[in-house]
């Protein structure tokens, strides 16, 4: 005999940079196949008419508002959202970005700024959910990276850098976690077309919308692969691109001078 009766509880996700972009397209894609979102941006405006449009289409959803650089605001956020949602299960560390400038012009300011939110943010953000996990001995921790991170952009030295750097983290991450329980995804797109990239003079090769993206995101997630690198033609360009000799890298690319944003 069946058993009825029983509520199994929704997983929860917790997404940071979810106002715009991948993250808010992911929340959309990830409430449609079930999941309660809980959504974490800097602009609350944006967040609660998200919420408003998950809800509207029979999803749950919760939002804080909260820079992920600030790590106390990122972890009252997170404990804000358990407790409204349930525990986390999955934590998407997307918030990111990175504004393009020549090494010759030194923008210090800039690069920290990158810095700061890219990696500084992806750290408080996990470690505002992974003790809980451990706890647990369950949980799914995620970071978008990008494929700018497998070598260096000219003009993008702290965009580039940062993804690499987190990229790394989370291979560390993953070794570090093997056995208790928490999974680890580290999510390299190529272009996607957010408002950011929008602004984006430069040629976009294999650009695919944000939707799309979230598709194949969720679809790695849900079977907890260790790495999403997408689309196709993408990966198998910087995967021969990393294996270029550095002269012939300089010579393709030493003359590319970006002209546009760069996110996450």
């Amino acid at each position: 005999m069946g058993v009825t009766g029983i509520s199994v509880p929704m997983p929860v996700a917790l997404i940071t940079g979810a106002s715009t972009g991948i993250g808010n397209a992911l929340a959309k894609e990830l409430a449609r196949r079930g999941w309660a979102v809980g959504l974490v941006a800097r602009r609350a405006e944006l967040l609660a008419g998200l919420c408003d449009e998950i809800r509207g289409a029979g999803g749950k959803a919760a939002f804080a508002a909260a820079d992920v650089t600030d790590r106390a605001a990122i972890r009252a956020a997170a404990e804000r959202l358990a407790v409204e949602l349930g525990p986390i299960d999955l934590m998407v560390a997307n918030a990111g970005s990175g504004d393009p400038g020549n090494a010759s012009t030194v923008p210090v300011d800039a690069w920290m700024g990158t810095l700061r939110l890219n990696i500084d943010g992806v750290i408080y953000s996990v470690a505002a959910v992974l003790p809980e996990m451990v706890a647990r001995r369950a949980g799914h921790l995620a970071v978008v990276s990008s494929v700018a991170g497998f070598r260096g952009l000219p003009g993008m030295a702290a965009y580039s850098a940062s993804k690499a750097c987190v990229t790394t983290f989370f291979e560390s991450l993953r070794l570090d976690l093997k056995g208790v329980g928490v999974a680890v995804t580290a999510i390299h797109p190529g272009f996607i077309a957010t408002p950011l990239t929008a602004r984006n003079k430069n040629p976009m090769p294999f650009l695919i919308s944000a939707e799309r993206a979230a598709t194949i995101i969720a679809d790695g997630l849900e079977a907890r692969r260790s790495d999403v690198t997408f689309p196709w033609q993408m990966k198998l360009l910087m995967a021969f691109a990393r294996r270029l000799p550095n002269w012939l890298w300089d010579k393709a690319l030493g003359r590319a001078r970006p002209s546009g944003p760069t996110a996450s």
